[in-house]
C-alpha cells in the first residue's frame, strides 16, 4: 500500500525524522515515512519499527487524517479518578498532618476505611500523604510534665526577666546559654549514607567509661567556652562557671540554664562574682540552643568504636574547633528568633 501526499510532506517527515530525539515519536514517523513508498505492507513495516500490525493500521489513518500533527498527538486517557481526591478527604488529610493525628500510614488507613469507606493499603498511601504535604519525621520526645505556656511565657518575656536581674549599668553584659553533655565509649549508630541494595554494618562495642563536656555560647557574640569534666556536680559546675568569668573579667555574666540538681540557683553564696542565673521553665531543652550544638557533636562521634576516652575526646575536641574559632557558627546556633533578639536589645 502507498499513502498519496506530496514530495513536500515526504521531505517534511524525513526530516522531522531524523531529527526527533523521542524513540516513540521516531518509530510513528518512521512507519508513516515507509508507508508513503509503497513499497511494503503494513506487516513489514510492523516489523521494521517493531510494533504490532495493528498500530500501524491507526497511525496511518492518523497521518492520511491529519498529517503530522495528527499522527504524533498522542491521547491521555482518562483513568478512574481516585476517592482519596474529593477536596473533603484532602482537607481532612491537610488538617490531620497539621495537628499529628496520624503516627503511621496504616493509623491513616484505618482513619480512611472508618470515616470514609476508603480501603486503601498503607504502603499505598505514601503518594497522597507526600502529595499533602507530609514528609516522615523522627520527632523530638518531649516530657510529660513540660508546661509550653511556661516555656511560651519565657520566649515572649525575656528582655523582662533580664531587667530583674539589677546588673551594674557601668560593665558590659555577656548573657550565655549553658549546658552539659554526656560522652562514653559505649558506641551509638545514626543513619549514614551508603549505596540502595547494599547492607550498612558498622562495628560497636559496650563498654561503660565516661565523661562530660560542659558547654557555653555567648548569645549576642557568638563566643564560647567549653571544658572536659569527669562528672558533673555543684564544684564542676563553680570550677566552669569561673572559666566563664575569665573570658571577660570586666563584663557581669547572665547564663541561662535548665534547673538540673547539679546547676547553682539564683542567690547560690558559691557562685562566682559578676555571674547571674536565669533559669529555663522545666523540661524545655528546645530554649536551649546548646542542645542543637550537642546534636551536631554526636553525629562527629557516631557509628565509631574508641579504644579509649583520650581518643574520644581528642574527636570531641576537633568536632568542637569550628565553634570556638568562628562566632559565626556559633550564632548560626543561636539564630536570629527571639533569644538573639531580646538579648541584644537588653
Amino acid at each position: 500500500m502507498k499513502i498519496a501526499v506530496s514530495e513536500a510532506e515526504k521531505e517534511e517527515l524525513q526530516k522531522r525524522r531524523r531529527a526527533c530525539d523521542d524513540t516513540r515519536q521516531q518509530a510513528r514517523l518512521q512507519a508513516a515515512w515507509l508507508a508513503t513508498t509503497g513499497e511494503y505492507t503494513h506487516q513489514q513495516i510492523a516489523e521494521a519499527v517493531g510494533r504490532a500490525r495493528s498500530t500501524i493500521q491507526i497511525w496511518v489513518n492518523q497521518f492520511e487524517a491529519g498529517g503530522i500533527t495528527a499522527l504524533l498527538a498522542r491521547k491521555k486517557a482518562p483513568g478512574r479518578t481516585s476517592p482519596l481526591q474529593s477536596s473533603a478527604v484532602q482537607t481532612a488529610l491537610a488538617r490531620g498532618l497539621r495537628t499529628g493525628q496520624w503516627l503511621t500510614a496504616p493509623q491513616l488507613a484505618a482513619w480512611l476505611r472508618k470515616e470514609h469507606g476508603i480501603d486503601r493499603r498503607a504502603k499505598s498511601l505514601y503518594y497522597w500523604l507526600g502529595k499533602s504535604g507530609g514528609a516522615l519525621k523522627v520527632p523530638r520526645p518531649v516530657h510529660v510534665k513540660r508546661d509550653p505556656a511556661a516555656a511560651a511565657e519565657f520566649q515572649a518575656h525575656l528582655y523582662d526577666k533580664l531587667g530583674t536581674l539589677s546588673l551594674p549599668g557601668d560593665r558590659p553584659i555577656r548573657i550565655w546559654v549553658a549546658d552539659e553533655s554526656r560522652y562514653g565509649l559505649h558506641s551509638f549508630t545514626r543513619r549514614c549514607w551508603g549505596l540502595r541494595g547494599v547492607r550498612i554494618v558498622k562495628p560497636s562495642q559496650q563498654k561503660y567509661q565516661w565523661g562530660y563536656v560542659y558547654g557555653a555560647l555567648e548569645v549576642v557574640s557568638g563566643q564560647t567556652e567549653f571544658r572536659l569534666m569527669p562528672s558533673v556536680n555543684l564544684e564542676f559546675m563553680r570550677d566552669f562557671l569561673v572559666q566563664l568569668v575569665a573570658n571577660d573579667a570586666l563584663a557581669e555574666h547572665v547564663v541561662i540554664w535548665d534547673q538540673a540538681g547539679f546547676h547553682q540557683r539564683p542567690g547560690d553564696s558559691s557562685l562566682p562574682e559578676h555571674v547571674h542565673l536565669l533559669p529555663l521553665p522545666p523540661y524545655s531543652p528546645e530554649l536551649n540552643p546548646v542542645e542543637k550544638l550537642w546534636d551536631v557533636i554526636k553525629d562527629a562521634v557516631a557509628n565509631r568504636v574508641f579504644s579509649g576516652l583520650g581518643r574520644l575526646e581528642s574527636a570531641l575536641t576537633e568536632a568542637l574547633r569550628p565553634f570556638w574559632t568562628s562566632a559565626e557558627r556559633t550564632r548560626q546556633l543561636v539564630g536570629d528568633g527571639w533569644l538573639h533578639v531580646q538579648a541584644n536589645a537588653s
